[in-house]
């Protein structure tokens, strides 16, 4: 008899067409359509201790959303909340997680209980399992748009496996390190982007539950046949057929690994949570004249029909809305970040709250005592841009306000933080 038991269920998470759009700030309109529909995929693994992981197909989670769901979940089902791992694709093409009025707001007000139910039935559908991973690569689809020639990628992918006795899959987790913004600002359909097609073409060829989680992806994007290196930020050219060849592409390379792999009947099953409390930048202030004063003038360019003038005045006013409402989020001089970790046998995955620069997830791995380390960005919450040191002192979007609010110190802490983690993990 295995030792462990495994339950997995996909849960729509679909908003409607009208809501506002996240990921772009020079997003034109709301979402005026529904390309593919979006999903919260989990499974609840139980063993000498349970956990639960839940993939969201949404631009990411707020802390207070996540920390609702696992309110629901630690109530209803037992799993302790630092046993509970809640992480989003990164799809530009979901409902703004920053909008506070009508639909947008009702929506996240609900997504707990969505989050809830796709936990509950993961857990009603427990049965005995086995469980492996493995890893392979999926190469030239991926650019750091920091440096487009020579910047450092992360190209494996993570597999684990998860199915009953009789081999069938019951899930399925795949990781990989690229931002899901093959579709740009100018798309209005609701998608997935390349993550969901790759769930949906797992899930189509070995049934199961496909879990995508992205990894240490914050300056990461797809290279897509169309991605003009000149210009790496812009992903207007994007389409859906190229949304849908990169999917299929990580899906073979998942396809491939996730049929070699061997699984076992009991493995170690451990959590760990540490705080880590590092230094905010120094914000500046934004006042409600400024932002008044942008929307007024966002309003009459409309009005007159001039697009592209009211595009970079929207741009303006999402940067200074974005800034104020950071400095009320994190009023105080430092930034407390969770760093999680969890073993599954010889895997160990560290998960942080926000957009991971791609060389602190490579300098985790080459550190980690683990025989197989999985970095998960856009989980439990969600504080922005994590950066390098080095991106920091160089600049750039990804390394200042209001992307980051992060300091020099946080690359050290964080990375020695997640080290601690795994040895611990391993070594009990």
């Amino acid at each position: 008899m295995s030792g462990l038991k495994v339950g997995a269920s996909k849960v729509d998470i679909t908003p409607p067409i009208g809501i506002p759009m996240g990921g772009y700030a020079a997003r034109p309109d709301v979402a005026k359509g529904i390309h593919d529909r979006l999903h919260a995929r989990s499974v609840v693994i139980e063993g000498e201790e349970i956990v639960s992981i839940v993939s969201l197909e949404l631009l990411h989670i707020k802390e207070s959303v996540a920390n609702e769901a696992k309110k629901l979940i630690r109530k209803e089902l037992g799993i302790p909340k630092d046993n509970i791992l809640i992480a989003a694709i990164h799809t530009h093409s979901g409902p703004s997680p920053a909008e506070h009025y009508g639909m947008a707001r009702e929506y996240y007000e609900l997504l707990p209980y969505y989050i809830f139910t796709a936990v509950k039935n993961a857990y009603e559908n427990m049965q005995n399992a086995r469980i492996g991973y493995g890893k392979g690569e999926l190469n030239g689809w991926t650019v750091n748009r920091r440096k487009p020639m020579k910047g450092s990628l992360d190209n494996e992918v993570i597999v684990v496996r998860m199915e009953d006795l009789k081999e069938n899959l019951i899930a399925a987790i795949v990781n990989f390190t690229c931002h899901a913004v093959v579709l740009g600002h100018n798309n209005l359909l609701i998608s997935a982007d390349y993550p969901g097609f790759t769930s949906s073409a797992i899930e189509a060829i070995e049934n199961g539950v496909a879990l995508f989680l992205n990894g240490a992806c914050g300056d990461i994007n797809p290279l897509t046949p169309r991605t003009d290196l000149s210009r790496v930020y812009d992903r207007s050219v994007g389409t859906f057929e190229e949304a849908r060849k990169m999917g299929y592409a990580l899906a073979g390379e998942a396809i491939k690994v996730l049929n070699g792999i061997r699984t076992m009947d009991n493995i170690p099953i451990k959590t760990l949570v540490k705080e880590v409390s590092v230094k905010r930048v120094e914000l500046p202030e934004v006042s409600d004249e400024e932002i008044a004063e942008l929307e007024r003038k966002y309003e009459e360019l409309t009005k007159r029909g001039k697009i592209e003038e009211a595009s970079k005045v929207k741009f303006d006013l999402v940067l200074k809305k974005w800034l104020k409402g950071l400095r009320e989020r994190f009023p105080s001089d430092y930034v407390t970040i969770k760093v999680q970790g969890i073993r599954l046998g010889d895997l160990v995955i560290i998960a942080f709250p926000g957009e991971v620069l791609v060389d602190i997830g490579l300098k985790i791995k080459k550190s980690s005592k683990a025989k197989l380390t999985m970095i998960v960005g856009y989980a439990n919450g969600y504080i922005g841009y994590i950066p390098t040191k080095e991106a920091i002192k160089e600049g750039g979007y990804e390394a200042r306000p209001p992307a980051t609010v992060l300091t020099e110190d946080a690359e050290d802490k964080l990375v020695n933080t997640a080290i601690e983690i795994i040895d611990n993990l391993v070594s009990t």
